[in-house]
């Protein structure tokens, strides 16, 4: 449920919703979240809400995708000829990883309100998504594929991308030490991208 898209007032009052949303999750549970709290940190009215977003849920959704889509844009990809062996795709991935992990980390609450908490199963599909479609688009690890756009391909990322969102939701929760520190978690995510990317067979 949305406003015309090339209506610049309404283009406006759509990022005012995600930004308040985004902001109060950062400080409060999803559960202990109003639409009167989103509207009035927004400066928009309810109805303007309604023309956007269903419920919070939806809400939760599109502010998860824009602050999980914004930081996957500061990462370009590796290039596809600097790197032939799993070895060298694991050293290639793992700081790419682990600047990703250090911004789920900074922001902890966030990530683990939007995708462990009550009616978050359309958050967890949005992530799910967008991660699915990085690897798809952005990852060179496809590039030696003969078709990378096979049925068998994008169902082998969306089983990837569905368990590695599970993995980061449930170690969000975690002490963030030890083996669940950022840099060990980055090396444990780079090693099973990339043997489950280039897929057995590969070296």
């Amino acid at each position: 449920m949305d406003a015309a898209a090339d209506d610049p007032r309404a283009v406006r009052s759509r990022l005012a919703l995600i930004a308040a949303g985004t902001e109060l999750l950062d400080a409060h549970e999803f559960d202990e979240l109003s639409i009167t709290q989103v509207v009035a940190a927004a400066g928009v009215t309810r109805p303007t809400f309604y023309q956007h977003f269903g419920d919070l849920s939806e809400l939760a959704r599109a502010a998860v995708a824009a602050r999980l889509t914004a930081e996957f844009t500061r990462h370009d990809p590796a290039q596809a000829a600097s790197a032939e062996t799993q070895a060298d795709w694991q050293e290639r991935v793992e700081p790419i990883a682990r600047e990703l992990l250090e911004h789920l980390a900074a922001h902890r609450d966030f990530y683990r309100r939007v995708l462990r908490g009550p009616r978050s199963g359309s958050a967890v599909d949005a992530v799910v998504e967008i991660v699915a479609t990085r690897i798809l688009d952005n990852s060179p690890l496809l590039a030696g594929l003969d078709d990378s756009s096979s049925d068998e391909v994008r169902d082998s990322v969306a089983i990837v991308s569905g368990g590695l969102v599970w993995l980061l939701g449930a170690w969000l929760r975690t002490s963030l030490t030890g083996r669940d520190s950022v840099p060990a978690m980055a090396h444990r995510v780079a090693v099973q991208v990339v043997r489950l990317a280039r897929g057995p067979g590969r070296p």
